[in-house]
């Protein structure tokens, strides 16, 4: 039976995917992601955060990443041979994702403040479902993550990793997964890879498997019977 295996984005935790594990009848993991010690080189950070992900299991695997996380599950499924589908939700390009000295300077400050209104602002502005429970596991998430970590993440996915700047080496089925979102894109991401998918989420921002996690979870259950689960 497939594995599949979850990494969250920036300033998130494993924790936001448990609604969507929840309805999944395979087994699934979630990653949370810790700060490396990283050299001072592109994609190092990236490259940290995928020697988390656990090599340890037995079977096929699919890696699930959401923003960040997508570039760090594009590494996984490139490194390890049990991996046999990728699904990229909400993602950000493996390249990199370059700010505007405005945009830099309020996730610089989303990844710095610990103040519950400024994280609450932060996180609405990039939500189309911005009920109530929603907003506050996305602060919880952010609160929970160190400054220091959040700072680290946001240079990893806004400088990328080299990998970005050609066609993608993963030749397992890919699965890239947009929303309603105004940030990320699948355009700029589906057509570095040879056998792709794409699926929206309606109704979603940024978020989408914290804001429509029953929608998620019947894109990945699709995916998966595809695969042969």
């Amino acid at each position: 039976m497939i594995t599949v295996v979850f990494v969250h984005g920036f300033t998130d935790t494993a924790a936001l995917w448990n609604d969507v594990c929840a309805r999944l009848g395979v087994p699934a993991r979630a990653v949370n992601l810790r700060h490396v010690n990283a050299e001072p080189r592109r994609g190092a950070i990236l490259e940290g955060y995928r020697d988390q992900v656990p090599a340890d299991i037995d079977g096929p695997v699919v890696v699930v990443g959401h923003s960040m996380g997508s570039q760090v599950a594009e590494l996984v499924a490139a490194a390890r041979p049990n991996v046999i589908g990728l699904v990229l939700l909400a993602p950000i390009p493996l390249a990199g994702y370059p700010l505007t000295a405005e945009q830099a300077a309020d996730f610089d400050r989303i990844a710095r403040d610990r103040d519950e209104a400024g994280v609450v602002a932060g996180r609405k502005a990039l939500l189309v479902n911005d009920s109530e429970p929603v907003v506050r596991a996305l602060v919880r998430a952010t609160l929970a993550t160190p400054p220091e970590t959040a700072v680290q993440e946001l240079e990893a996915w806004t400088t990328g990793h080299p990998l970005g700047d050609i066609k993608s080496t993963v030749d397992v089925p890919v699965l890239v997964v947009g929303s309603d979102d105004g940030f990320s894109s699948v355009d700029a991401v589906a057509p570095r890879f040879a056998d792709v998918s794409t699926a929206h989420v309606t109704g979603a921002g940024h978020w989408p498997h914290v804001e429509q996690p029953a929608a998620v979870a019947e894109i990945l259950t699709d995916y998966l019977e595809r695969l042969g689960k």
